[in-house]
């Protein structure tokens, strides 16, 4: 319980003016009379003033305070008792989320909510505040409460490699490298425009597409995974190249390179392996195959398909595409 004498003040102050609201609750006491209910409520202004004042020959015994953020981005505040200096001062300066709160129950101390209602056990800067994946699309706009991103960012993988038949022979394509991966930390300003683009996975035979991020003209890039080399069914033995590994993603903090394709490997008419996908920091690869048939695609962000097979010269076959890569955004107050 905060308790204030006769003439005392209580004042507060918000970072942006009308747009945190103060609901103090409490009782007075005057001559033996006691009184229950809400002793103010306002929107606090941008500089510290006083907002509740004790009446002449009377006590004000304070229950609960309630402080809510009612604006789109996030605010701060602090409390003062008898005056607005720093010495003053009955709380920090705290930060409420948007659409979240602030409340002093008698007993219970300070608790801070989030507009979900749920108990924030930290009101500084540096808390984990969502995630938020990018498939698709050219931008997104950093929201009111955010002050850093942690990005991770992965080109499209490559396509596996295809077969064509020409003879009563085996033939087995390549496997697509994964595409290349970057981490980077961004200080970023609430409403500012962040701008990227999402590689795809390379269709069969073909090299997946880089990945890039750009925000305070930095440009972090991550280069598409190489496609599995094709193979014409001949003679055995017979060797198609992976994917390459592609070239180290740039301007990230952490910068890696994609993983190469395995070889596609042909022993005779009817024995043949195609070359296994190149795994990303995902996994979920295209595995190769020793049976007539497409390469396998890959299933997760950014590897590289497997690639084709065809045995005793069976029907042309295509390799397996590579999947496309993503952007995983992790903001933080």
């Amino acid at each position: 319980m905060i308790t204030l004498a006769a003439a005392d003040t209580l004042a507060g102050v918000a970072q942006n003016a009308s747009k945190v609201t103060c609901t103090i609750y409490g009782m007075t006491l005057n001559a033996g009379t006691e009184t229950y209910g809400v002793l103010d409520q306002r929107q606090l202004a941008a500089a510290a003033a006083t907002i509740y004042t004790v009446a002449a020959s009377t006590q004000a015994f304070v229950r609960s305070i309630t402080v809510v953020n009612t604006d789109t981005i996030t605010n701060t505040f602090q409390l003062f008792r008898g005056g607005t200096a720093a010495a003053n001062a009955i709380t920090p300066l705290w930060t409420l989320p948007i659409g979240g709160c602030a409340i002093y129950e008698d007993g219970q101390g300070w608790q801070l909510f989030d507009a979900t209602g749920k108990l924030q056990l930290s009101t500084g800067p540096g808390r984990y505040l969502r995630t938020r994946v990018f498939t698709s699309g050219t931008s997104f706009t950093v929201t009111g409460d955010v002050s850093t991103i942690f990005c991770r960012l992965q080109a499209g993988g490559g396509g596996g490699g295809n077969c064509v038949t020409a003879v009563t022979n085996s033939a087995a394509g390549g496997g697509g490298a994964s595409g290349g991966y970057a981490e980077k930390t961004f200080a970023v300003a609430p409403g500012a425009s962040v701008s990227y683009i999402i590689g795809g996975g390379g269709a069969s035979a073909t090299a997946g597409s880089d990945s890039t991020i750009t925000y305070g003209g930095v440009t972090v890039t991550t280069k598409g995974g190489p496609a599995g080399a094709a193979q014409t069914v001949a003679a055995p033995p017979l060797v198609s190249l992976g994917g390459a590994t592609p070239a180290i993603s740039t301007n990230g903090d952490v910068n890696g390179a994609g993983s190469p394709g395995g070889n596609g490997n042909c022993e005779a008419a009817a024995i043949a392996m195609s070359g296994f996908g190149g795994k990303s920091i995902f996994g979920g690869a295209g595995l190769g195959r020793n049976s007539q048939g497409i390469g396998n695609a890959a299933i997760s962000f950014g590897s590289g398909g497997g690639g084709a097979c065809i045995l005793s010269g069976g029907a042309n076959v295509a390799g397996g595409a590579g999947s496309a890569g993503v952007l995983i955004v992790q903001e933080f107050s």
